[in-house]
């Protein structure tokens, strides 16, 4: 095996420990101009929205505002980290076909823990969003290729449509499903030959 097919096969798998965490979650190989672009508004967001609650009285409890940090960590570093092309190189490998995928998508349970913390266990919310994910997870998945870019655009169009008009905001939380669905639906679903970005 020659030295370049070394370092491409280095490159698709994780490094071991901590760091090897990292990598399944961004992919191997990440420059320290993507960290940059990923990580600084990923840390805004997590001091923002805890931060906005507090100066609004909003009365959160601690958790309340832990849950909200970690959830603006998550959803805004996601949106910017499943864009960049060492991540879309490590999801969207040969190996990672459509139950990797769906699996992914259907791992970010957080509509739930938003109804249970913020809404005293209101479901219709976490139900409504959850639902138009799983729906709009399928119709993009199953999608020709060359299709999939413009079916991505339109389902987010449907999400934010149903985040302005069919549900009511959770106060603080207003941002949530705009990002939530960017992060999933624009940023990681679309493959890096059908990217959308």
């Amino acid at each position: 095996m020659n030295k370049a097919n070394t370092e491409i096969n280095d490159l698709q798998l994780p490094r071991q420990g901590v760091l090897g965490i990292w990598d399944l979650i961004v992919g191997r190989g990440m420059s320290v101009s993507e960290l940059w672009l990923c990580l600084t508004p990923a840390l805004l967001a997590t001091t923002a929205v805890p931060l906005y609650a507090i100066k609004n009285n909003l009365g959160w409890n601690v958790w309340q505002l832990i849950i909200a940090a970690i959830f603006a960590f998550d959803l805004v570093g996601g949106a910017i980290v499943n864009a960049t092309p060492t991540a879309k190189r490590w999801h969207h490998k040969v190996e990672n076909g459509f139950k990797y995928h769906f699996l992914f998508i259907t791992l970010h349970l957080h509509p739930f823990i938003i109804s249970w913390l913020y809404l005293d266990g209101e479901l219709k919310y976490s139900f409504v969003i959850y639902t138009y994910l799983i729906i709009a997870t399928l119709i993009i998945l199953l999608s020709p290729l060359y299709l999939q870019g413009s079916v991505v655009m339109l389902l987010y169009i449907g999400s934010i449509l149903l985040n302005n008009y069919i549900l009511s905001p959770v106060p603080g939380m207003e941002w949530f499903p705009a990002v939530y669905f960017l992060k999933l639906l624009v940023s990681y679903l679309p493959s890096k030959s059908s990217s959308t970005i």
